[in-house]
């Protein structure tokens, strides 16, 4: 047993957290994409690497060798004409990503603005090309056809990028394709000229997602599990009942997600 965390004078070890995600109906041979926000729990009781060793070991743990772990690692590089380095751009999105990024074995998608880390039973499925950061082939369409669980680690009103796979796919009318262009530089070190399309939001159209309208979707077809842990939460969500929920609304109202609907 291993304290890894404390929040108001409760230590929490990894038996902890493995016990969560099992609540959360986590287990074995599961295709878990992890969304996450470390700073929203309590104060760590390790250094820094051990602690985030920690944290992956206890997914590791539940998913076992059948199982495969998945962590975005955006970059937006394209959207920032930078080149994109697949060994050496660094994750945006949080420390645990950047650290699982880095990881021993750990394979990273081509994708030069919304790539993922990805390490599993599972993983050659996600490393497929795609002509579009939410389109098919890409990262959430494979979760989705594969049956896979999002993961929100820290908190439960953010992380909710999959809504983005679900608006492409519906082609809602306040978004456009955009294609970007520029250099990858791939893991032996060759540089090749790419473009992608990205379905952005028209800046024309005065719309902002409403996490509290897709959670009150989720929550509806009983797709939003939620276990307090250190402080903060730790949410579950099926892929595929996430799609065909959010789907069903954005067919019936294409504005329905936006705050001011």
């Amino acid at each position: 047993m291993k304290y890894f965390l404390k929040h108001n004078d409760k230590k929490y070890s990894n038996v902890d957290l493995i016990e969560a995600f099992k609540k959360l109906g986590i287990t074995k041979g599961d295709i878990l994409c992890v969304h996450t926000e470390l700073f929203n729990f309590g104060t760590p009781l390790l250094p820094r690497n051990e602690f985030l060793q920690t944290i992956l070991d206890c997914f590791f743990e539940v998913i076992g060798k059948e199982g495969t772990l998945i962590m975005p690692t955006f970059t937006y590089s394209f959207c920032k004409n930078r080149i994109y380095n697949k060994l050496n751009s660094r994750s945006e999105v949080g420390i645990l990503t950047e650290y699982f990024r880095k990881y021993n074995g750990t394979k990273r998608t081509n994708d030069p603005i919304f790539s993922f880390a990805i390490k599993g039973a599972k993983e050659k499925l996600f490393l497929k090309d795609t002509t579009s950061c939410f389109g098919k082939n890409s990262v959430y369409d494979i979760l989705t056809k594969e049956n896979g669980n999002i993961i929100l680690f820290g908190m439960y009103n953010s992380g909710y990028t999959f809504v983005h796979y679900i608006e492409e796919f519906c082609k809602v009318p306040y978004r456009y394709y955009k294609n970007f262009s520029g250099i990858l530089i791939d893991e032996k070190n060759t540089k090749q000229n790419i473009n992608i399309d990205y379905y952005v939001r028209d800046l024309k159209e005065d719309v902002v997602l409403s996490a509290k309208k897709q959670i009150l979707i989720l929550k509806e077809d009983n797709n939003f599990h939620i276990i307090n842990f250190a402080g903060s939460c730790i949410v579950s969500t099926n892929s595929i009942k996430y799609f065909q929920s959010t789907l069903k609304y954005l067919k019936r109202d294409p504005y329905f997600l936006s705050d001011k609907n």
